[in-house]
């Protein structure tokens, strides 16, 4: 009616028609968070992929190497609230660019250890806490990315995108890291990643801008509760708490898991560290391509679980139940192979571990999203910060298991256990997932919005 007009403020008015834009550069700052994630995955996994050779050239003991990975979630744990109240105070630029330079330069002083069991490896605990450090802008940012620079029905794809381009730094490592380093010397592996390092930042210096000049949806530009604030409702808040808990135990699960799958199938049970192959029964018998590929497919799991997302925006929880529904039973699957259950061949295996992971981690931007969606208007860095953080208590459990040599290579038959505990966590998950009360507080908000305009355009036409 023409009342609705007289009665609107011109102010509010001016405010519901406010243009929204997306810009091309959106892609562009996508991709370099993503390329500093596959990096920082990279440099975080460098020992781990060759212990051997890094044992024969620095005398890393497998207790250090398991040290220099668990840097990333004793320092993610230790620091990210701190880093949380950052990236809210001082927004995404500088958060992610000095995270650049952070992770470029301890990639490079690693370069200066030279070959000898000496005191020089401090400088790899020094670069590894370093590269630790970036792993938490890592983590936390890609929501707050999605929701700065997407609109709403790109979010879930954006968010896809940056979180699983750390699984696809794991896979980079697992075949390029021991290729380069027996074709050519762990010094130029080493010197190699330090130049992509830098090449990342000055990318991320060039242009990386705090947010774009014109907002892409209503909600991309609304005020944030305080950092303080954002803690308590974060924790009083039961729904997302069950949705946190779900995801820290699925995701931490298997980040940790990896730590003991070479002592499961160790070379007793037929299996070998080897990246060479010459035949397809080498292939399927390779704990590297096995980690790599696992790794791979979960990231295509992960992109096509976002686009669907962005379709069905308001069926996250749906998704999640289906997703971790057959991701638990195919971790089942790998279980009973493992135990010879079932055939334990090594393509049943290779194919159930493959599947695991490719239906686990295509939950892993839902869970992001669906953080965002019930916590708004709590930034949404503290949102996923707090979800990222039970993600690393659960792979630091692992860790800690690896590190105190409960399971060992004498005796496989201990680490076996882990695998029924991989299983019974993703039942585990599923049933905190279920209790879970999804609520769309961003979508609404946007929907409304969009609502006033079109029905004050309506008037006025």
């Amino acid at each position: 009616s023409p009342d609705l007009c007289v009665a609107m403020d011109v102010e509010v008015v001016s405010h519901l028609l406010k243009p929204f834009k997306v810009y091309p550069g959106r892609f562009y700052v996508l991709a370099i968070l993503a390329l500093l994630a596959i990096q920082q995955n990279v440099a975080w996994m460098t020992f781990g992929t060759i212990p051997d050779e890094s044992y024969e050239h620095f005398g890393l003991s497998d207790n250090v190497i398991t040290l220099l990975a668990a840097y990333g979630s004793i320092v993610f744990i230790l620091l990210i609230f701190p880093s949380m109240w950052f990236l809210d105070r001082y927004g995404l630029k500088l958060t992610v660019v000095p995270s650049a330079w952070v992770l470029a330069i301890g990639s490079t002083i690693r370069c200066f250890v030279p070959d000898g069991h000496s005191w020089w490896i401090i400088l790899f605990h020094i670069g590894h806490i370093m590269i630790a450090f970036v792993g938490i802008a890592i983590q936390m940012t890609p929501p707050r990315l999605s929701s700065v620079w997407f609109p709403p029905k790109q979010r879930a794809f954006a968010t896809a995108v940056t979180t699983l381009a750390e699984s696809m730094g794991i896979t980079i490592a697992f075949l390029a890291l021991p290729y380069i380093t027996k074709k050519y010397s762990i010094h130029t592996m080493l010197y190699i990643q330090a130049e992509m390092s830098i090449c990342v930042a000055v990318l991320a210096t060039i242009y990386f801008p705090p947010k774009p000049s014109t907002p892409p949806s209503p909600t991309a530009d609304q005020e944030r509760v305080p950092f303080l604030k954002s803690m308590k409702l974060l924790l009083t808040n039961v729904p997302f708490l069950f949705l946190a808990i779900s995801g820290g135990i699925s995701t931490g699960s298997n980040m940790g898991f990896s730590s003991v799958l070479p002592i499961i199938l160790n070379p007793t049970s037929g299996f070998t560290n080897n990246v060479g192959i010459s035949s397809w029964s080498q292939f399927f018998h390779s704990n590297a391509w096995l980690g790599a590929i696992s790794a791979f497919v979960g990231v295509i799991g992960g992109q096509l679980a976002g686009i669907i997302a962005d379709r069905f925006q308001r069926k996250l929880k749906l998704l999640l139940i289906i997703l971790l529904g057959i991701s638990t039973a195919f971790g089942l699957y790998f279980s009973l192979a493992v135990y010879g259950y079932i055939s334990g061949s090594a393509v049943n295996i290779f194919m159930g571990l493959c599947l695991q992971y490719f239906f686990t981690f295509a939950t892993t931007p839902l869970y992001y999203e669906a953080a965002v969606e019930v916590t708004y208007p709590v930034p949404e860095g503290s949102s996923a910060g707090i979800l990222a953080t039970l993600s690393n208590i659960g792979a630091l459990m692992f860790q800690v298991v690896a590190f105190m040599h409960i399971f060992s290579n004498a005796h496989p038959e201990k680490a076996r256990a882990m695998v029924w505990a991989f299983s019974s966590l993703g039942t585990l998950s599923w049933l905190f997932l279920a209790f879970y009360r999804e609520q769309y507080k961003r979508l609404d908000l946007d929907d409304e919005k969009e609502k006033q305009v079109d029905q004050w355009k309506e008037v006025n036409q």
